[in-house]
């Protein structure tokens, strides 16, 4: 997982928080009313759905929080916790920080917005006119450097496997 994607699932579990305590406070103000007219069934409904809904932006958080542990392992994992927070966000508030920020965590798969220096990689070869000997070096410098980076936990297990895929 890409620090790109990581800053927004981040983004999106702050706002979770930021949710909950917002239903928090709606919460006590709806029982505060209830104090006032017990037998009023908008009041009681009110409350409850403020309820369900800290419950569920807590689940929520807590599925973002376990999808980027352990450097995003969990992010595409077959047991879909990604998809299961992106559905509850859904859930809860189409239009919501959160619910926009996971859609675009989905569909911007790995880009880079700032390209760190060592980031070899993402480089096209610039070396178009040399002789295939000089391309090989060039290729087994590039592999070794992407190596390294998943060594150091930069890159995943995938996007080595994709970017030597391209490098091949």
């Amino acid at each position: 997982m890409n620090s790109t994607k990581r800053g927004l699932i981040i983004t999106a579990i702050v706002m979770n928080f930021v949710s909950i305590a917002l239903n928090i406070y709606l919460a006590i103000r709806g029982i505060l009313n209830l104090i006032e007219n017990p037998y009023e069934a908008m009041i009681w409904m009110y409350v409850i759905y403020k309820i369900i809904g800290i419950f569920a932006y807590i689940a929520t958080a807590g599925l973002l929080i376990y999808t980027i542990a352990d450097n995003g392992v969990h992010f595409r994992s077959r047991n879909g916790y990604y998809m299961t927070a992106v559905f509850l966000s859904f859930i809860l508030n189409l239009f919501s920080v959160s619910s926009v920020l996971l859609i675009i965590t989905l569909f911007i798969s790995d880009w880079v917005w700032v390209k760190p220096q060592d980031d070899v990689y993402f480089e096209k070869d610039k070396h178009e006119g040399e002789s295939s000997e000089s391309k090989e070096r060039e290729k087994a410098r590039k592999i070794e450097v992407l190596r390294k980076l998943k060594e150091e936990g930069k890159i995943t297990e995938e996007e080595f496997n994709e970017q030597l895929f391209k490098l091949l």
